[in-house]
């Protein structure tokens, strides 16, 4: 039995050029957050047909209200566009995919008709011609990259009477169809402001080396959890979110000797050509606070510069031990950067691609 529903497609523009010229698994966790967003940000009742790909296929049965709908567009542009801005302060890998995350964009399109549904697997799914209509759509006319596009079977009344007017030929025929810019919705983002430094006072401890790995490379190895027990001593396991890129703020669990420790990520200023990743605890004994950075800067194309830097600031009388954690890090820390070497020597590779 045909039914008359919204069809409702927020599609994000950009994501072919970043999936094929980035780095891939970086670029997929990116684009899965915010598809998530997007469908966290639903207000308006949609129903969630499909995910494909860089699109999310939504559709609601009833009559529509087009203030209503405008509403859910407003809500996850700016829900996507404030993500945006926030991943710029909060990222720390310098990867083609997190570098260039400003460059993605969001469009909408919306169209209101007759639909049926077939089963597939004890699921619902949306079918007819006007799911295909909907879907064609994606491709058309439009002069620029974020709008809502509403066809005329949406609005009868005003589409004819609207400046930004289109009409085009498709292989169901000729559709009228008007789009809205949605750039002025930025001017109504959230102030979202840097992560302020707070590097502690004391530096306790540094050591460094050279390692036959590009600076991208050597980063990614340090940053991404998944390859942390190759090289870091004396952890037994580490827990995180595994669908998710290592960011500032972002905690993740240590167990060291059936200890759990929860290290918080960080950075902190760097020189121009240089890359820091950094990890901050509260959890050691007798300290405020304990940071330790990771300093890369490339040699050549082949080889990094990488200096671990230890940072501290003490509770009353903590000072007092002062020279017995040197010792504890002047131990781990060689170890560490030695692990890492060897990992290098032995040709190993992350996943991590570029152009």
């Amino acid at each position: 039995m045909a039914e008359k529903a919204l069809l409702f497609i927020p599609d994000i523009s950009g994501f072919t050029e970043f999936v094929q010229h980035t780095a891939i698994q970086h670029s997929r966790h990116i684009i899965s957050e915010l598809l998530e967003l997007l469908i966290d940000n639903n207000i308006s009742g949609l129903q969630l047909a499909e995910i494909e790909g860089d699109a999310l296929f939504f559709y609601k049965v009833g009559e529509i209200d087009l203030n209503e709908i405008r509403a859910q567009v407003k809500r996850m542009y700016i829900a996507f566009h404030t993500y945006l801005k926030r991943y710029e302060y909060e990222k720390i890998c310098q990867c083609g995919a997190c570098s260039s995350v400003y460059n993605l964009s969001l469009k909408f399109i919306v169209h209101y008709g007759e639909i049926e549904f077939i089963s597939i697997k004890d699921s619902n799914k949306p079918y007819g011609p006007n799911v295909i209509k909907v879907h064609r759509l994606l491709k058309n006319n439009v002069p620029i990259t974020e709008y809502a596009l509403f066809t005329q079977e949406v609005d009868e009344e005003n589409i004819p009477k609207v400046t930004h007017q289109l009409q085009a030929n498709y292989d169901f025929g000729q559709i009228n169809y008007a789009y809205e810019s949605l750039s002025d919705y930025k001017n109504e983002l959230p102030e979202i402001l840097p992560i302020p430094d707070n590097v502690p006072k004391h530096n306790l401890y540094s050591e460094e080396a050279s390692i036959n790995l590009p600076i991208l490379e050597l980063y990614e190895i340090i940053s991404n959890f998944d390859y942390r027990l190759l090289w870091a001593k004396g952890i037994d396991k580490v827990e995180y979110e595994k669908n998710r890129v290592n960011r500032v703020g972002d905690k993740h669990k240590c167990l060291i000797d059936k200890k759990a420790v929860n290290p918080t990520t960080v950075t902190k200023k760097a020189k121009t050509n240089q890359l820091v990743y950094g990890e901050s605890t509260t959890e050691v004994p007798f300290t405020k606070k304990l940071n330790v950075y990771y300093v890369l800067e490339p040699v050549n194309e082949q080889e990094t510069r990488l200096r671990i830097e230890v940072f501290v600031d003490f509770k009353p009388f903590g000072i007092l031990l002062k020279r017995l954690m040197k010792k504890n890090f002047k131990k781990v820390v060689p170890e560490n950067i030695k692990e890492l070497i060897l990992l290098a020597d032995s040709g190993f590779k992350t996943t991590i691609i570029e152009k």
